[in-house]
């Protein structure tokens, strides 16, 4: 009896520690690319509403390839809109792989899976906010390119 007891408390104590966790993530999705080749045209949309407007963030920006993709880094472009009605671009460059040719990101089989904090601070307008992501190699069909992504987490400002 007293050992239904025991697995019972621990069993308990596991579904509470389990959904007593705050997530951190805000918004996380990622876009899949068709033949695994992304072209200048395919540009990848994300939009996530921000309730308040002292929401402090992280943003990564995630990718993944396979081990064929040819090159060592990635340039992108980064449209923002803001719910203020304000708009920016921005490019990015993301290095997959260092000069050797070891892949910076993390492998699992023949994927490579890189993430990268492009912008960290305070949202400062409740709303919507949208943002696109374009190519911008020089190359017009990257291949072996599998999906990118946007994902956004609270951040805890130190003091």
């Amino acid at each position: 009896m007293r050992k239904k007891i025991n697995l019972f408390v621990v069993f308990f104590s596991l579904i509470v520690g389990f959904t007593s966790c705050e997530s951190d993530l805000i918004f996380e999705d990622n876009q899949s690319f068709e033949d695994n080749t992304w072209t200048y045209d395919d540009v990848k949309t994300f939009s996530f509403d921000i309730k308040d407007s002292i929401t402090s963030a992280r943003v990564y920006l995630n990718l993944r390839t396979t081990l064929d993709y040819q090159y060592s880094n990635i340039y992108m472009y980064l449209h923002i809109n803001y719910p203020n009605g304000y708009s920016d671009i921005d490019t990015l460059e993301f290095f997959l792989a260092q000069p050797n040719g070891k892949w910076l990101g993390e492998v699992s089989g023949t994927v490579v899976e890189n993430q990268a904090l492009i912008a960290q601070g305070v949202f400062n307008d409740p709303g919507t906010y949208t943002y696109k992501i374009e190519q911008a190699m020089y190359n017009d069909a990257l291949e072996e390119v599998l999906d990118v992504g946007i994902k956004v987490e609270y951040w805890k400002i130190e003091q």
